[in-house]
This record gives C-alpha cells, sequence and structure tokens, in this order.
C-alpha cells in the first residue's frame, strides 16, 4: 500500500545505465526528498541482491552455478520461484516461454561471429531436447538438478520478477511515499498515483517509429499494474547481412517471425513480461486467447505491415487522443527528399568499472545551419531545470525542456544506446532548406563529466553520413541522412 498523503508531494527522478544491461529510471512521489533516496537505494540493493541469483551473465550468479553443478543443489527461494514461473508459462504458453534457452541463444550467437547461420540438423537436435522437462526439484526441499543439454536461462522472466520485487522493497522500505514508477529497460511497474487521482500514464513506444523524440504510439494508464513490451527493433541477430528477431522460438529453434512488438499490461510483471514475449512468437490468435485466459492482462499487437490488434477491453486503459498537436507550419510540404531525415544513433558511457552509479544524464542535441544558426532542438534530456544552465551552450537563449522518456514502455535496449531523428524542420516547424548541417551534442552530469562534441552532414537529394566524434561521456555517434532505417 501507499501513502493517501498527496498534498504537498513532489516527484523525484532517478536513473543509471548498466542496470541489468540495459537502462533504470525511478520515479518517487512523497513529500519527503530524504524518503525518495531511500526508495532508490532500495531498489538498487534488491535489483542487485537478485542479480547475483539470477543473471545467466555472471558466472558467479546462482543459476550459474547450478547449470555448472552437474547434479542436485540447494537453491534459494528465489531462484525456485522463477523455475516455478517458468513451469507454468511453458505449459500455458504452448512452449514458448522456456527457461532452457541458453543452448540455442548461443548458437544464434555464434552464427553472427561466423556469418554462418546455425545448423538445421543441430537445431532439430536441440528442439528435441528443449522437449524434455528441464530440471528436477525435489518436493519439500530447495534441491534442484539442472538439465544435462540446455543451460537454463531465466533472464526473460527473471527481469519482470525482479522488477516487482524491487517495487515491493520500496515500498517496505518507504511506507510514506504515495507512488513510484520503476522502468528496468523499458518494462514498468507503476504503483500508487503519479498526481493525486490519477494514475500514472505511459507511453508505448512505437516499433515502426522508436528513436527516443518520436511520438509514443498509444499511451496508457497504469495504476497498481505492470507493462512488458516485447518486439525484435531494439536487439536482434545479424548473420551474413540479414537481421533476425533475438526472440527465439523452441518449438523450431529459430527466431521468431511474427509480431515486430507486443505490448502487455497485467497484475504483475511476470504476467505481463511472459505474455508480451509469447504474443511475438504465437500467432496471433493463440495469443489473443492466451491474454483471454489470463485475468487482468490486456495486450496491443503490431504485425510486421503495422496493424494494430487489441485484446477486448485494452481500449479501456488508453487515454483518449487530444487532437492534432502539430504546428500549423508542419503541414508545410518538407524541402528535403521524400521521408529523408537525419538520424542519430548515440551511446552514452557508463561508468568505469561497468557499475551502476551514475546518475540521470543531462544531455542536449540540437543542429545549426551552415550560418552557425540553432536551427532546432532535438531532445533534451533532464528532470531539473536548475541543473539545463550546466549545459552551457544550449541552455544559452533556452528554455527549460524535460523530453526524457522514463514513462515509456519499450522493448529492451543496449545500456546508454539512444536514437534521436530530425525531420528536417526548425523550432517553429518551418521545413529548412536542402544544406550542410551541424549536430551538436552536449552533456554534463553528476558522477560524470563535462562533454561536448558535433558532426557535419550533408543534406541534398542523396542519402549521406557523418559522425560525432566520442567524449568522456558518450561514444562516437553515428549520423545517417536518408530514409530512417529499422534499427
Amino acid at each position: 500500500m501507499f501513502s493517501d498523503s498527496t498534498a504537498g508531494s513532489k516527484e523525484f527522478h532517478f536513473h543509471h545505465e548498466g542496470i541489468l544491461g540495459t537502462s533504470l529510471d525511478l520515479i518517487v512521489r512523497t513529500e519527503e526528498p530524504e524518503a525518495a533516496v531511500q526508495a532508490e537505494q532500495a531498489a538498487l540493493q534488491e535489483i542487485e541482491r537478485l542479480r547475483r541469483i539470477l543473471s545467466t551473465y555472471d558466472s558467479a550468479s546462482e543459476v550459474s552455478r547450478l547449470n555448472a553443478a552437474g547434479g542436485p543443489m540447494t537453491c534459494s527461494p528465489e531462484l525456485l520461484e522463477a523455475l516455478r514461473a517458468y513451469e507454468s508459462w511453458t505449459a500455458r504458453s504452448l512452449g514458448v516461454c522456456s527457461a532452457q534457452l541458453g543452448g540455442l541463444t548461443g548458437l544464434w550467437r555464434a552464427a553472427e561471429q561466423t556469418g554462418v547461420p546455425p545448423d538445421a540438423a543441430i537445431l532439430a537436435q536441440m528442439v528435441r531436447s528443449l522437449s524434455a522437462p528441464g530440471w528436477k526439484a525435489s518436493a519439500g526441499e530447495r534441491t534442484v538438478t539442472p538439465p544435462t543439454t540446455c543451460p537454463l536461462n531465466v533472464d526473460s522472466l527473471g527481469k519482470g520478477y525482479i522488477i516487482g520485487k524491487a517495487a515491493a522493497a520500496v515500498r517496505a522500505a518507504t511506507p510514506s511515499i504515495c507512488g513510484l514508477l520503476l522502468n528496468l529497460g523499458g518494462d514498468i511497474f507503476g504503483g500508487g498515483y503519479a498526481t493525486p487521482s490519477r494514475p500514472w500514464i505511459v507511453g508505448i513506444a512505437n516499433p515502426l517509429d522508436h528513436a527516443d523524440n518520436a511520438a509514443p504510439l498509444t499511451r496508457v494508464l497504469l495504476a497498481d499494474r505492470a507493462i512488458s513490451v516485447s518486439g525484435s527493433y531494439e536487439r536482434f541477430y545479424t548473420v551474413a547481412g540479414r537481421r533476425y528477431s533475438h526472440l527465439l522460438d523452441p518449438r523450431t529453434g529459430f527466431p521468431a517471425g511474427g509480431a515486430v512488438s507486443a505490448a502487455v499490461v497485467a497484475d504483475d510483471n511476470v504476467t505481463a513480461n511472459a505474455l508480451s514475449t509469447a504474443l511475438c512468437v504465437l500467432n496471433p490468435e493463440q495469443g489473443l486467447a492466451l491474454v483471454k485466459e489470463t485475468p487482468g492482462a490486456e495486450c496491443l499487437i503490431v504485425t510486421a505491415s503495422g496493424e494494430q490488434i487489441r485484446s477486448a477491453y485494452f481500449a479501456a486503459l488508453e487515454v483518449p487522443a487530444t487532437g492534432d498537436s502539430k504546428k500549423a507550419n508542419e503541414t508545410k510540404p518538407s524541402l528535403w527528399p521524400n521521408n529523408f531525415k537525419v538520424t542519430l544513433t548515440l551511446t552514452l558511457k557508463g561508468p568505469a568499472g561497468g557499475g551502476g552509479g551514475y546518475r540521470r544524464p543531462y544531455v542536449a542535441i540540437w543542429v545549426e545551419n551552415a550560418k552557425r544558426v540553432r536551427v532546432r532542438t532535438i531532445a533534451v534530456w533532464g528532470n531539473q531545470q536548475r541543473y539545463f544552465p550546466n549545459l552551457y551552450d544550449w541552455s544559452y537563449g533556452e528554455k527549460d525542456r524535460l523530453d526524457w522518456a522514463a514513462t515509456i514502455a519499450r522493448a529492451t535496449r543496449p545500456p546508454g544506446r539512444h536514437r534521436v531523428v530530425w525531420d528536417g524542420r526548425d523550432d517553429s516547424g518551418n521545413p529548412v532548406p536542402p544544406g550542410t548541417y551541424t549536430v551538436f551534442v552536449e552533456a554534463n552530469r553528476e558522477r560524470g563529466t563535462y562533454a561536448k562534441q558535433s558532426g557535419k552532414i550533408a543534406c541534398g537529394v542523396e542519402p549521406a553520413e557523418g559522425v560525432v566524434g566520442s567524449t568522456t561521456e558518450f561514444e562516437e555517434g553515428r549520423l545517417a541522412y536518408g530514409p530512417p532505417s529499422p534499427e
């Protein structure tokens, strides 16, 4: 339960990169700044505790030790809970939610390195192995016997499990807070209220236009509920120049070829995570039937053609559109070739040693023309206006802006990686002429350093490329002019 005292409460934002291999955003609503800091620490401590149990990326974690045990091993209640969740969802999802995909994932990772798809006979043999029970748990005890062929991988449902436990830890440590929004790599739990009597409003990323500054596909209300999005648009395998979904079908051994995105709202994150994964592997009819038989669950599926398929009552969760919010000038035709845009792909660096200690970065991205006149601010990421003057060049003459997408549910992306798009219009919505433009990136953050770099891009009749040089705060950024790619 959350405190009913919302009068005088404020939002406190926290951001970390490199948490469970992705980004973490936490918003806490409380009257007490000290409680917000306690909430952050409670969430981070619980996530780290469970990471040491469930992460297959850590050779010292409990699940990694179980995989290496070769025989029965006494396991923690948390690992047993995660395995039991997989047992339930493997049965319910026609086998597509599996904890035995470690070997299959390894085959496709190796295929990326060699440029040769996995051998069909080897895949068929692995599929036969996956149909057998994955492990044995002794009745009444905490002993688990691991599989002999396919390593356990609990990363998928494990993330949902960790989010739920972290949210519970925050509530236990700080009962005075009015609400929290915990976003771990695009999977979100919204507890309590964002403002008095109003649930959290969460956007769902558009898989066909998923830049950070792109408009969400839709928005939903979240009150003591979870949302998860799975999809093939953020993480994938590239083998011999062909892109494959990172979501694997244990029934065939091949990457899933169904929906490009599936968003699920449910009562808890494990349920939302299991369903969103299943919906990207099953066909829409099978997926909708699975959602229908799950109490409290609703979904939005987006097919490769862009068709949107909603479950029976998903629309009841959506926030009605407020009409066309475009500026009048944006109706003027672009002066660039049809559908040409500038895309910047940028990766913010994590702290030395790979920890998760950085606070939310303050980053400004803008464009200047050949006369060094600023024509467009593309994006500004931050959460407290008083720190924007630390973006020295951007803040001169600018109004404070808050564009950070902490409340966007999306498929999990690698830590620190961001993608923004410029549509060839200025800040007033007017189309700009062809020419050479300079894209600036300025960053300053607590526990980090100040950095600024830029790159030129020729915006004419042909596609073009450019780079924004690396700094202490971000890696070299890739500029591309032309029709946006699916990456």
